[in-house]
């Protein structure tokens, strides 16, 4: 029998998939530290194939495993595996048994994912969420959802607390994504997050893994946006969660998540309802959280969000509160010019209508009024003609707008 438990899913593949034997009289207390993800100092001579497998060097992990039992065929499978590596392997421990036919699984030599039954823990949390990959490429999201909470329950059970956070958060990810439940994405978060406190003291070089934090908190604010729309008060956290985030997923390490996690930020301070000149400074911070977006979204590498994004700076900005507010309104003129290099009524025709109602909107703001009116006339035409009633009547009311600051401004000359 392997001993339990097991550091299974708490590292990455392949190091997270392999047995860890127990062999001398320490070894319980140094894997009771890898199953809460903190790496020793000093690796006992019969972990070498962990280490190894951690410093991405699978092969020579392979030939430092002693022996040829169940566990010694197992462990090398999973670190060089190859054709046919998991065929005839059946193994008499239930629990060897039961991951070899995961790791099978997880490589395409096995076209089902073995039954849990015949193990618990977090073996049996391991073996069910292997289960909830083949209900997603069957098509069945809920009973995803299903196996990836029992195996959570599983893994807590087994003592094994980041392997039963990482299912919960896939677990709140596809209810959001897949089902459309925010509200149950929220509480399968806030059940992994009471798994893993944040700080353990002298304890938390690796604990949790922040990966694993940064996109918990990710997961619950765009949750949290999404319920925002009946309950404006979760847009507070919506900001404590995105916060949160960004300590752990900086420019450098993860351009991707930073990126994301700036531009919702941004969208939550945008909509936050603003009834004091207090409130409106968010509309600063929401410029600074665009713009360090644009840092990674470019329009050759990242050409949608990169256009959603440049469009929300140029909207922010003709609204910053500010001393500098035509230099503000300038920027965002060229900001709208940019966009509009990009989009074409012919291709995109209500982009570029919303496009032209903004710029010609900026542009009777700094007084430029000709310029204004030719941009609104634009833009109308293409609303009227993709039947937008809605942003003919708003085109209507900006060029009213127009008129009535270009007729005021006559009567002052």
């Amino acid at each position: 029998m392997i001993a339990r438990p097991q550091p299974l899913g708490v590292l990455p593949w392949p190091a997270g998939m392999l047995v860890v034997p127990s062999a001398d009289a320490g070894d319980d207390a140094l894997r009771a530290s890898l199953l809460r993800g903190i790496v020793p100092e000093r690796w006992p001579a019969h972990w070498a194939h962990v280490r190894l497998a951690l410093e991405e060097s699978p092969a020579a992990a392979a030939d430092s495993i002693p022996g040829d039992d169940d566990v010694a065929r197992y462990n090398r499978a999973v670190l060089v595996g190859g054709e046919g590596a998991w065929s005839g392997f059946t193994p008499s421990d239930p629990d060897v048994r039961v991951l070899a036919g995961v790791a099978a699984y997880s490589v395409g030599e096995a076209d089902e994912a073995p039954l849990p039954d015949e193990t618990v823990g977090e073996v049996r949390a391991v073996a069910l969420s292997a289960l909830a990959s083949q209900c997603l490429e069957r098509g069945d999201p809920v009973a995803a959802v299903a196996a990836l909470r029992e195996g959570a329950d599983a893994a807590r059970e087994g003592g094994s607390m980041i392997l039963g956070a990482s299912l919960l958060a896939t677990a709140g990810e596809l209810e959001r994504e897949r089902l459309g439940n925010p509200a149950a994405a929220v509480a399968d978060v806030d059940a992994a997050l009471r798994l893993i406190p944040r700080q353990v003291p002298d304890e938390d070089r690796f604990f949790p893994p922040p990966a694993l934090w940064g996109e918990l908190h990710v997961t619950r604010a765009l949750a949290r946006q999404e319920l925002s729309t009946a309950n404006p008060g979760l847009l507070l956290g919506v900001t404590q969660d995105l916060t949160e985030a960004l300590k752990v997923f900086s420019e450098d390490e993860y351009p991707e998540q930073f990126a994301a996690c700036n531009s919702h930020l941004a969208l939550a301070y945008l909509v936050m309802p603003m009834s004091t000149e207090g409130d409106r400074l968010r509309v600063g911070v929401a410029v600074t959280s665009l713009r360090a977006a644009l840092r990674v979204y470019q329009p050759d590498t990242h050409p949608a969000l990169w256009a959603s994004t440049q469009m929300n700076l140029a909207n922010a900005l003709q609204y910053l509160p500010s001393v500098h507010q035509e230099e503000n309104l300038d920027e965002a003129v060229q900001l709208y010019e940019q966009l509009l290099a990009y989009r074409t009524p012919e291709s995109d025709p209500l982009g570029t209508a919303r496009i032209l109602a903004n710029q010609g909107n900026a542009l009777g703001h700094l007084g430029v009024f000709s310029d204004a009116r030719e941009r609104l006339q634009r833009a109308r035409t293409l609303f009227e003609a993709s039947g937008d009633a809605q942003g003919v009547a708003t085109v209507d009311d900006l060029l009213a707008e127009v008129e009535g600051a270009a007729a005021a401004a006559r009567g002052g000359s």
